[in-house]
């Protein structure tokens, strides 16, 4: 029997999630900026890893806690970057009248997530995550990101 993949995905409260790591992040300086929520293609434990320092952060979730970046296990990645170049010509409105660029899955030797990434006020900030819900899942938790500020 093959079942939908709706059935393996779950809506997660990223915050809850990134609540172990979040006191570390802080610790760069750059305001940390979360979406509410994420629909992950994945239902089990997420396991968050991050911190923060010399005007950056960076948080990510895995479905294994000694994960270490590899490509089976990562679920998503959020990061904040003073002085970072946004690398893309935008491509997508955001809220408070901000542009972003978004990337859709992409695949070639091993396949990259789909990402978002905008500058709000000297910082870059990126969401790359294997989540649901395309460009318009992307553009929303971006948008949920800044307008809810820093964690």
């Amino acid at each position: 029997m093959i079942l939908p993949l709706a059935i393996a995905a779950a809506t997660i409260s990223v915050p809850f999630h990134a609540r172990p790591v979040l006191r570390d992040a802080r610790n760069g300086g750059v305001p940390v900026l979360l979406p509410s929520r994420m629909n992950l293609d994945y239902k089990g434990r997420v396991y968050a890893t991050g911190g923060g320092g010399n005007d950056q952060y960076a948080i990510s979730f895995a479905g294994s806690p000694t994960c270490e970046g590899a490509n089976a296990c990562f679920l998503a990645a959020f990061t904040g970057e003073e002085s970072g170049a946004l690398g893309f010509r935008p491509n997508v409105r955001l809220a408070r009248g901000l542009r972003g660029y978004y990337k859709p899955l992409s695949c070639g030797a091993s396949c990259s997530p789909p990402l978002i990434t905008w500058r709000q006020r000297g910082v870059v900030y990126r969401i790359q995550a294997k989540a649901l819900g395309g460009r318009r899942a992307f553009v929303s938790m971006a948008n949920s990101a800044i307008r809810h500020g820093g964690r």
